[in-house]
């Protein structure tokens, strides 16, 4: 499973890379954490629920009526987490630096979708770089990459 998920995380964005449906664990990580950086200003608006089900939709090749469920169950776990460090603590232990800045990436992503960053999402975001072990600058140029993804798309 570690393998398809390094292979799924390298080719994000390339043509849509699949996770393999097997992997339900990841795939509510993912989505978990995407809920997550959108929720850190208060509030989960359209272009950042639109960015998340893109996301999911593409890079997990999941159907709408999984991502809706998947974010919606996020949505219900995030109302109840007091904390992210179980979000991050697999994705850390199983992923290497490459896909967690991958990873960070599509967070940023979601943060950005909505044109502002707010500095609850800011801080959210130096939070998980700290519990990821990415530094300040591969984060800075995820969010460059991710910036330039969003630009792209428009």
């Amino acid at each position: 499973m570690l393998a398809t998920l390094e292979n799924w995380i390298k080719s994000f964005g390339d043509e849509g890379a699949s996770l393999p449906h097997a992997a339900d664990e990841w795939a509510k990580t993912i989505a978990g954490l995407l809920v997550e950086a959108a929720m850190a200003d208060g509030v989960l608006d359209d272009a950042e629920r639109v960015s998340i089900s893109e996301i999911l939709i593409d890079q997990l090749d999941l159907d709408q009526s999984t991502v809706d469920k998947l974010i919606e169950a996020a949505l219900a776990d995030h109302d109840e987490r007091v904390e992210i460090h179980s979000l991050t603590r697999k994705i850390r232990s199983d992923t290497d630096m490459e896909e967690r800045i991958t990873i960070m990436e599509m967070v940023w992503m979601v943060v950005l979708a909505d044109g502002e960053k707010h500095d609850h999402e800011a801080q959210l975001m130096r939070r998980l770089a700290g519990l990821l072990f990415v530094d300040d600058q591969d984060s800075a140029r995820a969010a460059q990459r991710a910036k330039a993804r969003l630009e792209s798309q428009s």
